[in-house]
């Protein structure tokens, strides 16, 4: 009798266990936002040699396409056509000869934005522009544009300096609830938020918020000769949006708001103490201010002078809020620390 065939028998591994930097968990439904992104812009290109130029040739353009002539661009994008348009954003990138027997360019770049309400936030775009009009991908985003997904349609039109195409732009954005912002956490996050100061004179009134800031939103300041008052808006840590102030004077011949973008923080907080005197009395008093961010510098408001202070944050952290000492105008000064969620 012939001896019967030996099977092959497979053994499936074991799970191997995750290491420590990997984490995973679910998402429902409920804690995902959808936003849909609605724009009507104007891209300018200025090319070289031209005034304002804004491109820059890297290889010799008369060489065929398929060569791969090479451009780098920093569009500007404003959002109407008139002299008084405001900027809006940046198109910083590349785009390059792809074509092996016509003419057609492929694109990629940022679409960085400068504006006070998306500043920070930006698309990821590519895709090729032939004609005087196409479409654009956009691939991914950040800030207020996190994980966006979607086209810009754009019509070529021209202008005595710059080739000008409108964009109108349709992205789909997500959010995640404030449950989902941390699922990978081992252990629920605990607040750490810590409170540093105050410098200056503590003589006036001690004002202080109520709750727990976790995201600094706004900020105003009145000023004229010294800090006359401070307010700002707030999120706590359930959060609830809370509004604080003004704390101070009602003086002030000149008033600033510091909107902040949702990808912004401030990494800084700077200014300077002396003695303000009014009818013959003097007070003590916080004579100017400058706020600082990872996207640019706010002031110095008020007037400096006298004895400088700062407090700069590190490892990402952030400040999220203030207290004050206040009579007249504002005396002292503290901040609220947030560590890097």
């Amino acid at each position: 009798m012939s001896p019967q065939p030996t099977l092959a028998t497979t053994t499936t591994p074991a799970t191997r266990p995750n290491p420590s930097y990997f984490q995973t968990a679910p998402v429902s439904q409920e804690t995902i936002q959808r936003t849909e992104i609605l724009l009507h812009l104007y891209a300018y290109q200025h090319t070289q040699g031209k005034p304002n130029a804004n491109q820059t040739v890297i290889v010799d353009p008369k060489l065929p396409a398929c060569f791969g002539a090479l451009a780098a661009n920093d569009w500007t994008i404003y959002d109407g056509t008139c002299t008084n348009a405001n900027l809006v954003a940046h198109a910083q990138g590349l785009h390059i000869g792809a074509g092996m027997t016509k003419e057609n360019w492929f694109t990629c770049f940022n679409m960085v934005f400068v504006d006070r309400r998306f500043m920070g936030s930006s698309f990821k775009v590519m895709g090729d522009f032939r004609g005087n009009e196409g479409e654009w991908a956009i691939v991914g985003g950040t800030g207020e544009f996190a994980y966006a997904q979607g086209v810009i349609t754009f019509n070529k039109t021209w202008s005595a300096q710059a080739n000008v195409r409108e964009l109108h732009v349709r992205a789909l954005c997500l959010s995640f609830s404030k449950a989902a912002e941390t699922p990978c956490s081992r252990t629920p996050r605990q607040s750490s938020v810590t409170k540093i100061g105050p410098w200056g004179k503590i003589s006036g009134e001690f004002l202080d918020v109520s709750t727990t800031p976790q995201r600094l939103e706004c900020v105003t300041i009145r000023h004229g000769a010294v800090i006359d008052s401070l307010a700002f808006s707030f999120v706590d840590q359930a959060g609830g949006q809370h509004n604080v102030g003004p704390w101070g004077g009602p003086c002030g011949d000149n008033k600033d708001t510091i909107e902040l973008a949702p990808s912004e923080i401030v990494t800084e907080v700077s200014g300077t103490i002396g003695v303000f005197g009014e009818a013959n009395v003097k007070y003590n008093a916080l004579t100017s201010l400058t706020i600082t961010t990872n996207v640019r510098t706010y002031g110095p408001f008020g007037e400096p002078q006298c004895t400088r202070f700062s407090v700069p944050v590190q490892d990402n952290s952030n400040i999220v809020g203030f207290f004050v000492c206040a009579r007249k105008c504002v005396e002292a000064l503290g901040v609220y620390v947030c560590p890097p969620v």
